[in-house]
């Protein structure tokens, strides 16, 4: 079961966090998409190698 100080912990944060600005936005998702192909990259680049030994 939830606890009460759980339930006022989170709302706390709810009511402190804020939409990102657009700026905010952007860098956030450039971020991510630099992380997702560099670990597609390396996935491919084991599979490649593995594959031939």
């Amino acid at each position: 079961m939830i606890s009460i100080e759980f339930l006022q912990r989170c709302i706390r944060v709810l009511q402190i966090a804020r939409r990102p600005t657009k700026k905010e936005f952007d860098e956030i998702l450039r971020i991510t998409g630099i992380g997702m192909i560099f670990v597609g990259v390396v996935g491919m680049a084991m599979y490649i190698i593995f594959s031939f030994i």
